[in-house]
């Protein structure tokens, strides 16, 4: 016979537990459980006599989320979950929530594994401030190796810029250089000089001036004692667009193999280059003269395609249009008829066109199943055209009575030629009366 249990009610009334915790210690194995899902009646009686012991049993297997463990063990979150990684701690319970838009999982441990982390932390606490206490040594030597490197790399800067210093004599070219590069190092270009900012051999220069690490007041003294050298010989140097007129090569050419600044160079190295044009600036002017010519003949060969590709589209509508027109003996021997049939059963636009007898071809119109056909054909179209003529005729007729009419003439008077008598063309007429209205005797009416 089925022993008889308890119900979860009851157990928790007899413990003061709530139903979760009750699910909790069966869970646990605290409280034996029945088949039937009761708890056994003994079992919840040895814990109601021994309270206290079965609460902390049942507190130590709460779960506790990473945040809640966190909190327990007065660390941050990110090492309990870097200690807990590292133990392989156990993950009693998993759930997923979906919070702004992404899925996250929540884990939960066990409370008494969590405390069993505590010397898993000191440890952690104690590995990690060695660590630190080694990177730090490190990085004060590495510290000390950067500030030598950074001292001996001023003082080589220095030097250079001991060896790149213009004397009072010194070419143009590198005493307006000297004080670009110093003026953009220390952030004051003075106007006159900051179309030179951009070139290669400043920026170079100017960074050479900040590897030199000198202090700002120096810097600004270096700075202040340049500007007034470099605006004095500043008329000195060749405009890039006289470079260029003086010696037939672009200007930036020239700055490959002299001395130059943003294409600007000496005006004495101008007149040397002029006098005595060295080797390389013959090679320079004969590339130049090579392009030109190479560019001329280009067009020339362009010129030249261009009339023969209009030449061949000429012939080629020459030939559409031969083509495209068959005369009267082709299109009778296509139907079996006489030429001079085939020249009365033109189209309109008086002339075989090869779409019109290819559509003839494809309808097969009844005036060409013969040649009877044909003859009756033409004589409907001559009845027609008469028709026509004849309807043309009246209506001129009755236009030139109107104009008749309105200018008080006889009708023999006015042109065969004469439009259409439209309220506007009879206002425009009235106004400005035609020649043949002015010849004509009497007055005019008005409609």
């Amino acid at each position: 016979m089925t022993p008889r249990g308890m119900g979860a009610a009851r157990v928790g009334q007899a413990l003061g537990l709530v139903p979760r915790q009750v699910r909790l210690a069966a869970r646990a194995g605290l409280l034996d459980q029945h088949e039937d899902g009761t708890f056994d009646a003994d079992c919840v009686a040895r814990a109601a006599a021994d309270q206290r012991r079965f609460l902390d049993a049942l507190h130590r297997e709460e779960p506790l989320s990473a945040r809640q463990a966190s909190a327990r063990l007065h660390i941050s979150r990110e090492r309990f979950t870097r200690v807990a990684r590292t133990a392989e701690l156990p993950v009693v319970e998993r759930q997923w929530l979906r919070r702004n838009g992404r899925d996250l999982e929540v884990c939960y441990y066990r409370t008494a594994d969590v405390d069993a982390l505590l010397p898993h932390v000191v440890a952690d606490i104690e590995l990690r401030a060695a660590a630190a206490a080694v990177a730090r040594s490190q990085a004060a030597a590495k510290a000390a190796r950067t500030r030598a490197y950074n001292r001996e790399r001023a003082q080589h800067a220095r030097q250079l810029l001991a060896t790149r210093r213009p004397g009072a004599m010194g070419d143009p070219v590198e005493t307006v250089l000297w004080a670009v590069a110093l003026g953009a190092a220390h952030g004051r270009i003075p106007p006159r000089l900051r179309r030179f900012r951009d070139d290669t051999r400043a920026r170079a220069l100017a960074e050479l001036v900040g590897q030199a690490r000198l202090r700002p007041a120096e810097l600004a003294q270096l700075a202040e004692e340049a500007t007034g050298p470099a605006l004095r010989v500043l008329p000195c140097l060749a405009k890039p667009q006289e470079v260029a007129a003086r010696l037939g090569v672009p200007a930036m050419r020239v700055a490959e193999h002299t001395p130059a600044l943003h294409g600007y160079i000496a005006r004495s190295t101008l007149e040397e280059l002029a006098q005595v044009p060295p080797g390389w600036l013959l090679l320079l002017r004969g590339d130049q003269e090579l392009e030109r010519v190479s560019a001329m003949w280009g067009r020339e060969q362009e010129l030249v395609w261009q009339q023969a590709r209009e030449r061949a589209d000429a012939v080629l509508k020459d030939a559409a249009r031969a083509v495209a027109r068959l005369s009267d003996e082709a299109v009778a021997e296509l139907f079996g008829l006489d030429p001079e049939l085939a020249a009365a059963l033109r189209p309109r636009s008086g002339r075989w066109s090869a779409a019109y007898v290819e559509e003839l071809l494809r309808t097969r119109p009844i005036w060409l199943d013969d040649a009877d056909a044909a003859r009756a054909e033409v004589v409907r179209r001559a009845q027609s055209a008469e028709r026509r003529a004849s309807a043309r005729t009246a209506r001129r007729l009755g236009w030139r009575r109107v104009w008749a009419h309105v200018f008080g003439m006889p009708v023999e008077d006015v042109p065969e030629t004469v439009g259409r008598p439209t309220q506007a063309a009879i206002r425009a007429a009235l106004a400005s009366p035609p020649r043949w209205a002015r010849q004509a005797d009497g007055g005019g009416a008005t409609v």
